[in-house]
């Protein structure tokens, strides 16, 4: 069987993988983990480039504020990816600062039209900063914001409008459905845009979750992957209590193999 799901790499498992060598069809790596490593750490970063493709993961492009874009951190993000010969990048549809005061949460957008013309622009500057394709990923929302847009048809718009693809995170739409009745198929059953990657995690069977990859994805979450093209790379988030690489990837195992023999 061919292994379909990745991590999001924690720094504590860069030594355990590099001694595993487990199969993983790409890593992902968070950015921000990162800017202040030290050049021993970034070696064995590149060591694990030899072995696996990188998918970038950014939190702090900061596409959907106001505040003009911080030119000198996506100079370290350029830089980065050349480093790592990085084809595909992502950050979120979301905001993070205004006047220069910055939030700790990916702060989700108004739905309207005057959102989307904001966004397509800075991503097309982005993206011809960076020379790369951006996705943006949906990102958990626990209260309405203005607008009617469907937030699938956000994502559809701005692929029309700048080529951005759509980091698919199958998690935050079960958490959106629990706050906002908004089910993961009125998202996926109009999507158009095109998916770079895919992220699934865990949160805790409360009423009202918070999106805090707290645990292995849910059974719900893992039938979500059905729909997904089964060419694109799937990558397990896990922070809060999350378990060594030698319990992590029997884990893993165990349910890739579990998923094949269901699709089967």
């Amino acid at each position: 069987m061919t292994a379909r799901m990745g991590i999001s790499l924690r720094q504590e498992w860069v030594e355990p993988l590099l001694a595993a060598r487990p199969p993983m069809p790409a890593l992902e790596v968070i950015f921000e983990q990162w800017v202040f490593a030290s050049e021993r750490e970034l070696d064995q970063l590149g060591q694990l480039r030899e072995r696996y493709p990188f998918l970038l993961h950014c939190l702090s492009m900061n596409l959907g504020s106001s505040d003009p874009l911080d030119r000198d951190y996506f100079e370290k993000v350029r830089a980065f990816a050349e480093r790592f010969s990085v084809a595909e990048i992502s950050d979120h549809l979301s905001w993070r600062s205004i006047g220069g005061r910055w939030s700790l949460s990916l702060l989700p957008l108004p739905r309207t039209e005057e959102v989307l013309a904001h966004v397509a622009a800075r991503v097309d500057e982005a993206q011809r900063f960076l020379g790369r394709r951006i996705a943006l990923e949906n990102v958990s929302q626990y209260a309405r914001t203005p607008g009617d847009i469907p937030l699938a048809e956000m994502f559809n718009a701005l692929h029309e409008r700048c080529g951005t693809a759509v980091h698919l995170d199958l998690n935050n739409l079960l958490v959106n459905e629990r706050w906002l009745g908004e089910t993961p198929a009125s998202f996926l059953g109009v999507l158009r845009a095109d998916v770079a990657w895919v992220h699934v995690a865990g949160h805790q069977d409360v009423p009202m979750p918070i999106d805090d990859h707290s645990c292995f994805p849910s059974a719900a979450c893992m039938e979500l992957l059905r729909d997904i093209d089964a060419g694109k790379p799937v990558i397990l988030e896990w922070d809060r209590e999350r378990p060594s690489l030698g319990e992590l990837l029997p884990i893993i195992a165990d349910q890739e193999a579990t998923h094949a023999a269901s699709a089967g």
